[in-house]
């Protein structure tokens, strides 16, 4: 049964905030390529099989799709991902795991880089370390960078964004990446 407090619930992201956080593209031959209307040449690199691991997929689908990771019961330490065993070296408490979700979560950036020779849609490959608040860090993919927009102690938040795309089984890998906030 619904509550009154349902009326006070909003979503924090709607297509309209979507909407205004867009990126315009202005590079025609980018445009032809993220629409796969030109054929590519993807490198070595490109061309590893990306095996798509269903049977993974459905084990970790908390993390992967939901953006979960854990908070000990018994010292409160955050961790992504949620594991048996307690990262705190303190602790170490076996299964005292509560679920604790990142996916609405900010960040700050500790380390970054980005890399050329790694293949990737939209070149540079950008990835580095996020260290969320509240605890927990993560290395991570960064989505939406701008040269120049990004440097240790950057803000972000994370969003679910497709990760690889596996076309000898025609599978779309999802997962969270950072963007950078303005």
């Amino acid at each position: 049964r619904a509550t009154d407090k349902l009326a006070q619930c909003k979503p924090r992201l709607g297509l309209s905030s979507a909407l205004m956080r867009r990126r315009e593209e202005t590079n025609y031959n980018k445009f032809l390529s993220f629409n796969n209307l030109v054929e590519r040449d993807i490198g070595k690199r490109g061309e590893a099989d990306k095996q798509t691991y269903l049977s993974g997929y459905n084990r970790r689908k908390d993390l992967l799709t939901s953006f979960l990771g854990g908070k000990c019961r018994e010292c409160g330490t955050v961790q992504i991902p949620r594991e048996k065993y307690c990262v705190n070296p303190e602790c170490n408490a076996l299964d005292s795991q509560d679920v604790y979700s990142f996916a609405s979560q900010q960040g700050t950036v500790l380390t970054w880089t980005a890399d050329r020779l790694t293949f990737d849609w939209s070149p540079p490959a950008y990835f580095g370390m996020v260290e969320f608040d509240g605890g927990g860090k993560l290395m991570m993919d960064f989505t939406e960078v701008e040269e120049g927009s990004i440097d240790s102690g950057s803000r972000v938040s994370v969003h679910f964004r497709i990760r690889q795309f596996d076309p000898q089984r025609g599978f779309r890998k999802y997962f969270w990446k950072a963007i950078v906030e303005d």
